[in-house]
């Protein structure tokens, strides 16, 4: 009975709405009567009517709504009584309407009734849409940077401010009062006058103080009629001087005041990323051409693009010009790309970073390069110092990797003394002796029902990758690696990268799954904690790495007893599910990990019940070990036999261990448990 009453108070939200709307609009015929001195006695009190009855229904079914539980109960009581006042006054209006006192009391009532029936939809809508809902908007003070985690405070920030206001006249050419401001050096000797900084003391800085004076002061810098500095300029120096005046140290801009995101975030303001969607068939045109293309955002329409092919040609880069307004991030690394392709390329106006490592460009091809771009990848390549001072007259680029190329230690010199682009020459032999990167995945599915391409990232330096799929480790003489690799069943695939003059990488290891299917039908009973929730990944596919904050794992750990949220206080896991009538599978896998440091133990003890027929019979059950104190970070996969036939509904129990072992530091304290995937195995 009270299962079908709850049901009858879902149609509450439906049926408020009708004594509301014709609640008002009697209150608007009622006004319009003493207004334009017409007689509308009958519309009004079947208005009235009309909506009594209604309120009154609305009532009921409110209150079989809250049955359900689901709402506040300081909040629903003031609704409520609000909402069974409002029905009573709408009552008693229809009452005054028929007695003799209507002309003379009606109105006010009347508009009180209004007052009293907004006031409590007030509170429904608190119910229903949270706190506030009503309030007026209010202007966000957050302020963020466009693809900014951290910063070269320095590099990026206080060198370009000195660039533009004050290298004009303490430069090598114009040596002002003796200082020279085009190089770290310079700045740390200092002028005529002494010093000019002195790191954590701002005040006795002249590289502040001075530009703060009052610009009439003879010793205010920049002189007066020479372009000032902004007060966000000034603020900004002041702070890396008070921070330590560090020339290397990267900045973390979430760990930054507001006052001073501000004032970087108009140093750094947002790009405009307005662009119109590309047309289907030009990017099919280019997947068909052997380009892998990934959209920049899911908040704009850029595309990233990389030629995986061997050999480049016209039409490859005809077909890159079709989506030149959307073109964002172009990789043509390891190709046959010379200067006179590259000259296909300089309507590229909105390219931004473009790597061209590994390839025959040279100085001529420079010129091929819009102005746009700001980060430039030219390792390995003929470019020479004379070429790249003449590409940066005319460009904006902020970053350039320039690895094993031509230019000189001298000339290295003279680019990072004279221009604020961040170079990076690497160093000479820098491969010898060192290691390979491991190699990447481009998936990180690895669960799968028939089969998997599994594929390899294409990386710098274009290093063979060979691979085995029995768990032996590879290599020099395993399988090497050209194309995706098909596998169509439960296996551990291992891969290393290698290159001569480079030591191999350190080994990949995968295990992929062939699974009965993806759970689809299922219901949790209890939930994970807030920090570490992500239900929807308990059942995509895809096993979480040994790094718990990944996203993919969901956490449960055992809260207070007097938590509200009394889903996820328990710490362990139960969610019962459906089993699929259609190939019905032998196993039902749960991947969980052990990270003692991370205070994450395997479970204490998992069970499966048929819960077909109501009851709760027991199947399979499976007890861990107890977890001790010097436990290696470790995952595993646990499978529950479905030894029974005819089953149509299970019920899954993931006891956790609840406190952490004995000899652990935090010896007794609770003890997480980490599920990333609950699956169908066969």
């Amino acid at each position: 009975m009270l299962e079908f009453l709850q049901y009858l108070g879902k149609f509450h939200p439906v049926i408020l709405h009708l004594p509301i709307g014709a609640l008002y609009f009697t209150f608007f015929l009622s006004v319009s009567e003493k207004v334009i001195k017409e007689n509308f006695l009958y519309p009004i009190r079947i208005g009235l009517g009309f909506s009594f009855v209604f309120a009154v229904i609305s009532c009921f079914l409110g209150y079989f709504l809250s049955l359900s539980g689901d709402y506040g109960e300081e909040t629903l009581n003031i609704h409520m009584w609000l909402g069974i006042s409002t029905a009573v006054f709408t009552g008693s209006l229809l009452w005054i309407h028929k007695k003799g006192i209507y002309k003379k009391h009606f109105i006010p009532f009347f508009g009180f009734t209004i007052v009293l029936l907004t006031i409590t939809g007030h509170y429904g809508g608190s119910m229903t849409h949270g706190e506030g809902f009503l309030n007026l908007p209010e202007a966000k003070n957050e302020i963020t940077f466009y693809q900014k985690d951290s910063l070269n405070l320095y590099t990026e920030v206080i060198r370009p401010i000195l660039d533009n206001k004050c290298v004009k006249c303490h430069n090598p050419s114009k040596t002002k009062g003796e200082l020279l401001l085009t190089s770290e050096q310079n700045i740390l000797k200092g002028g005529k006058s002494g010093n000019i900084l002195v790191a954590n003391n701002s005040l006795e800085s002249h590289l502040y103080n001075y530009p703060n004076l009052p610009l009439e002061e003879d010793l205010h810098m920049p002189p007066k009629g020479n372009s000032q500095l902004k007060k966000h300029e000034i603020e900004l120096i002041k702070y890396w001087i008070d921070s330590g005046a560090s020339f290397d140290k990267l900045e973390q801009t979430m760990e930054m005041d507001l006052n001073l995101t501000k004032n970087l975030a108009s140093f750094f303001p947002k790009p405009n990323l307005i662009a119109p969607l590309p047309n289907r068939n030009d990017l099919d045109k280019l997947q068909n051409l052997n380009f892998r293309l990934e959209r920049n955002s899911n908040e704009n329409n850029f595309i990233e693009a990389k030629f995986l092919g061997k050999e480049l040609q016209s039409k490859h880069l005809k077909a890159l010009l079709k989506i030149k307004n959307q073109l964002i991030k172009l990789d043509l690394s390891n190709t046959n790309l010379d200067d006179n392709l590259m000259s296909k390329l300089k309507n590229l106006e909105n390219l931004k970073y473009l790597k061209l490592n590994d390839t025959e460009i040279s100085d001529k091809g420079l010129v091929s390069i819009n102005k746009s771009a700001e980060s430039l990848n030219l390792n390995n390549t003929s470019v020479t110092y004379e070429g790249l001072v003449t590409f940066l007259e005319n460009s904006n680029l902020k970053k350039a990797y320039l690895w094993n190329t031509n230019i000189s230690i001298d000339h290295q010199k003279e680019l990072n003394e004279n221009y604020t682009t961040e170079f990076n020459f690497g160093a000479k032999n820098f491969a010898k002796g060192m290691p390979l990167s491991i190699p990447v995945l481009i998936s990180e599915q690895t669960l799968f029902k028939d089969s998997l391409l599994i594929e390899i990232y294409k990386s710098i330096g274009n290093p063979k990758f060979r691979y085995t799929t029995n768990g032996d480790e590879p290599d020099s003489l395993s399988t090497l690696y050209t194309e995706r690799v098909k596998i169509n069943k439960t296996l551990t695939f291992k891969a290393k990268a290698f290159k001569k003059g480079w030591k191999s990488s350190k080994t990949l290891t995968v295990d992929y799954v062939k699974t009965g299917g993806l759970i689809t039908e299922h219901q949790l009973k209890t939930g994970p904690d807030v920090r570490y929730k992500n239900v929807n990944r308990l059942f995509d596919g895809a096993l979480g790495a040994l790094d718990f904050r990944s996203g993919h794992w969901n956490g449960f750990i055992k809260n207070n007893e007097d938590s509200v949220d009394k889903m996820s206080s328990s710490g362990d896991l139960i969610v019962e599910i459906n089993i699929p009538k259609k190939n019905p599978p032998n196993y039902i896998g749960i991947h969980a990990l052990t990270s003692i440091p991370a205070y994450i133990t395997f479970p204490k003890k998992i069970e499966l019940f048929d819960i077909s027929s109501g009851n709760e019979v027991l199947i399979s059950s499976k007890v861990m070990p107890k977890p001790v104190a010097n436990e290696i970070p470790e995952m595993k996969m646990y499978k529950m036999p479905l030894n029974k036939k005819n089953l149509d509904k299970v019920k899954l129990v993931i006891t956790s261990n609840k406190k952490l072992p004995e000899g652990h530091p935090a010896e007794g304290e609770p003890a997480w448990l980490f599920v990333s995937e609950i699956i169908f195995l066969l």
